[in-house]
């Protein structure tokens, strides 16, 4: 998939092929309902260039800057699973670019200038100046400049109704197992591991060390069944590896309320992974944070925490695997 953040490269020549599918929206989490929505764009692809002869291409179109604290997924990452869900171009741009234009102006400039094929879009797509605009506007615009769009309804599974916001809100509340099935994968938290106090290593249970990113959605304070991947700067992209993480300021150590990490024990010997990039899927909330009385019962409970995570993680594998990208 090739990703496009610069407007002068989207302008460039070939950068993406002319009649290409544009599917638009925010895309937080990039769940379920997210992936229907590129499928509907894969086949209205398919269609028109089955009759035009060109090479069938969807290019996902998404505005960056629009979280306020507590996104599923911050920009980088959405980038990162948009090829996942079947794209072949992600287009991104800062939401102070194009917060002043009204709808119009927006279809012309950021659409209708790079003769999509088609537009796709979900029934609760906003946009232009206060997302004055919806999906009904955005077909009658794309109907009068000749570019077929598809405006595609809820999606549900079970009889529920997918959306970032029900994710959200399952993941504040802990229910992490849920957040997957309708997520398509378990909630994660990517970054750079760190140097921690090393008091892991001290009571003979080590983690690598990840801070929750600005804008994040951070869970419960708690244990977690986790499966974690890693990168280090100079080698490929680790196999999934099971762990059991600590969500929280650590109350048996650190008075510091504020000083929140998360902390993952691996199921194996990782090697040196300070400055590697990981990710870390949070899959199964085992009990809340506790503070101990002593290193001692914080290291009996890590003990029964790892051989509750150990047999959760598996699980965790065994479906979501192939969903697991770094």
């Amino acid at each position: 998939m090739t990703v496009i953040t610069e407007l002068a490269s989207m302008k460039t020549a070939g950068s993406v092929p002319e009649g290409s599918v544009f599917l638009l929206g925010h895309f937080d989490g990039v769940h379920l309902g997210h992936r229907a929505l590129c499928k509907e764009a894969r086949l209205l692809s398919d269609r028109i260039c089955s009759e035009s002869g060109r090479r069938p291409s969807v290019a996902v179109w998404t505005l960056s800057g629009l979280d306020r604290g507590g996104a599923l997924t911050l920009n980088g990452e959405k980038l990162r699973l948009f090829s996942l869900i079947g794209a072949d171009y992600a287009l991104t741009r800062d939401f102070s670019d194009v917060r002043s234009l009204d709808g119009e102006e927006f279809f012309r400039s950021f659409l209708e200038d790079w003769r999509p094929a088609g537009v796709v879009c979900g029934y609760n797509f906003t946009f232009g100046r206060g997302a004055a605009c919806g999906a009904e506007d955005l077909s009658r615009m794309a109907r009068e400049a000749g570019i077929a769009c598809s405006v595609v309804p809820a999606f549900t599974k079970d009889g529920r109704e997918v959306s970032s916001t029900e994710i959200r809100r399952l993941v504040s509340e802990g229910r992490m197992k849920e957040a997957a099935e309708l997520s398509g994968r378990p909630y994660f938290v990517s970054g750079t591991i760190r140097h921690g106090h090393r008091i892991g290593h001290e009571i003979g249970w080590p983690t690598v060390n990840l801070r929750i990113p600005a804008g994040k959605l951070v869970p419960p304070f708690g244990v977690y069944a986790s499966v974690v991947r890693w990168q280090t700067p100079d080698g490929p992209v680790s196999p999934p590896a099971p762990g059991v993480s600590n969500l929280g300021s650590r109350p048996t150590v650190n008075g510091d309320r504020e000083d929140v990490t998360l902390e993952t024990h691996l199921f194996c010997d990782p090697g040196e992974l300070y400055g590697a990039e990981a990710a870390v899927w949070l899959w199964d909330f085992l009990r809340p944070e506790t503070r101990f009385d002593s290193l001692d019962e914080l290291r009996s409970a890590i003990g029964k925490d790892a051989e509750a995570a150990a047999l959760s993680s598996e699980s965790c594998l065994k479906r979501y695997e192939h969903e697991l990208s770094l």
